[in-house]
């Protein structure tokens, strides 16, 4: 992954190319946007609803996807009280 400050030129430059303009509290929404979504695909239909709609959309949604950093998928609170709860019932 790459350090913060990177990310963020990287997404202003990008930005750029893609609307012809950066800022600042685009560039954040950007980056929080994509650790929200499922997949590229899904960040792809966002940025079309917002309007931003070109032929470099599809490869700026891959590539911030892969860029940005996201929480590993492991167990929530829920599904391990589950798991405790199975393990003492069978004691």
């Amino acid at each position: 992954m790459e350090s913060d400050d990177s990310l963020k030129t990287w997404v202003s430059d990008k930005l750029m190319s893609l609307l012809g303009y950066s800022q600042p509290t685009v560039v954040q929404y950007m980056i929080r946007l994509s650790k929200q979504v499922i997949s590229p695909a899904h960040l792809v239909g966002k940025l079309v609803e917002f309007g931003i709609s070109s032929m470099d959309t599809h490869a700026f949604a891959e590539e911030i996807y892969s860029r940005v950093p996201r929480r590993s998928s492991g167990i929530n609170q829920y599904q391990k009280q589950e798991r405790e709860a199975a393990m003492l019932e069978r004691k």
